[in-house]
């Protein structure tokens, strides 16, 4: 019994270091724009979200922001520290956690995840990202500029990462 448990505790803690790894790798992919460069972070939020359990995915996304938030350069063109949550990016990094939380939280109810019900979970969990993030950038550079440089610009690479995460993650389920 102890062994299993080990055997558990030792899979939740890889589990977690691998997502954070993801996220980090993830970040440093950018084309840089302003005020929100688009970054393949959402992929790795994507995946995390469609495949970690509820437990993993969000001791995933924490430690992320918790190394972040500390100073660590893990955020997108190697930044980190707090005043990245009080930046124009803030709300979307806290999107993070809330989209893999509703992700997996949709997961564990769905009876069987299809190809249509996992590009739905994906899309669910970047709209949760823009709609967090959004508005806290509209604090910074007003709604109507917010939507014009925080969304239409990710509009079709977020449909792209989420047809292509989908795409791998049933592909590698199989």
């Amino acid at each position: 019994m102890q062994l299993a448990l080990q055997y558990v505790r030792t899979s939740s803690y890889l589990s977690t270091l691998i997502g954070v790894s993801l996220l980090f790798l993830c970040s440093q992919i950018t084309i840089p724009l302003s005020p929100v460069p688009i970054s393949l972070q959402t992929v790795a939020v994507l995946i995390i979200g469609l495949t970690y359990s509820k437990a993993d995915a969000l001791k995933s996304i924490s430690s992320y922001l918790a190394l972040g938030a500390m100073g660590a350069p893990v955020f997108a063109n190697f930044s980190g520290g707090i005043v990245k949550f009080m930046g124009p990016t803030g709300g979307y990094l806290l999107g993070f956690f809330a989209a893999v939380w509703i992700m997996c939280a949709m997961r564990e109810r769905i009876v069987k995840m299809g190809a249509t019900e996992t590009i739905l979970v994906a899309l669910i969990g970047n709209a949760v990202i823009y709609g967090l993030g959004l508005p806290w950038l509209s604090k910074f550079v007003g709604w109507e500029t917010a939507v014009a440089f925080g969304f239409m610009p990710f509009v079709i690479p977020g449909l792209v990462k989420s047809v292509l995460v989908t795409a791998g993650v049933r592909y590698l389920q199989k």
